[in-house]
C-alpha cells in the first residue's frame, strides 16, 4: 500500500502499510515511530546474547515496521510461531542469519529486521488496558526494537532486563510503565505472549 523511508544517525527506519485504516486510527503513527525506534535503538544497544556480527565494516543500520490488521499477523503468527490467532507485535530479527551478515559486508548496512503491528489487536488492548492508543503503540515498537537487538522474555532473567529498559525508554518518551496499572503489577504480560 504505502511505503516510506526515513533516516537518522545511521539508522533507516522503513515503514509499510498494509491496513489503510492505520493513517484514520492513528494519524501522527510516523512520528511515534520515529522517536520510538530512534530512543529503543539507542538506549537499547545490542543485548550480550544479540550477534556475533563483526561491525567494523558496517556505516549503517537498517529495520522496517509494517503496519498491518489482524488477519496478516495471525498468518504469520501461525506460520512462524504455530499459533493460530492474531497478536499485537511481531518482530523477525535478523541478527543471527548468516546469509544477512555476509550481504551487510557487503553493503556496509546492517539489517536487524521487520517489527508487524497490528491494527486491530493494538486498539483492543488500549481499551481493555486503559491505556492511550498512541502510548500501547509506542511500547510495543520499543518492545520490536528491543527483540530485534537480540532482547527476549524467554526467562524470567531476561524478561526481568527487558521490561525494565522498556520502562526506562518509555519513561523518557513520557509513557507510563506499561506494566502496572494504578500501581499494581497487570496479572497478564503487557506483550502478547
Amino acid at each position: 500500500m504505502d511505503n516510506e523511508a526515513f533516516s537518522a544517525i545511521g539508522l533507516e527506519i522503513g515503514v509499510e502499510t498494509r491496513d489503510a485504516l492505520w493513517p484514520k486510527d492513528l494519524p501522527h503513527n510516523r512520528a511515534l515511530i520515529h522517536r520510538a525506534v530512534l530512543l529503543g535503538y539507542v538506549l537499547g544497544g545490542f543485548s550480550s546474547e544479540a550477534s556475533s556480527v563483526e561491525t567494523s565494516s558496517i556505516s549503517e543500520t537498517e529495520l522496517s515496521v509494517v503496519l498491518s490488521n489482524d488477519a496478516d499477523v495471525q498468518k504469520l503468527n501461525f506460520e512462524y510461531r504455530g499459533k493460530d490467532k492474531p497478536t499485537n507485535v511481531l518482530s523477525f530479527s535478523t541478527l543471527d542469519d548468516p546469509s544477512e551478515e555476509k550481504l551487510a559486508h557487503q553493503r556496509g548496512v546492517l539489517s536487524l529486521g521487520d517489527i508487524v503491528l497490528s491494527r486491530e489487536t493494538l486498539i483492543r488492548e488500549a481499551k481493555e488496558q486503559s491505556k492511550r492508543l498512541e502510548d500501547h503503540f509506542t511500547h510495543l515498537l520499543v518492545h520490536g526494537v528491543l527483540h530485534l537487538l537480540g532482547y527476549d522474555h524467554l526467562s524470567d532473567d531476561e524478561a526481568l532486563e527487558m521490561e525494565s529498559l522498556e520502562v526506562e525508554i518509555l519513561s523518557r518518551l513520557g509513557v507510563e510503565n506499561p506494566y502496572e496499572l494504578d500501581g499494581d503489577r497487570l496479572l497478564k504480560g503487557a506483550i502478547d505472549e
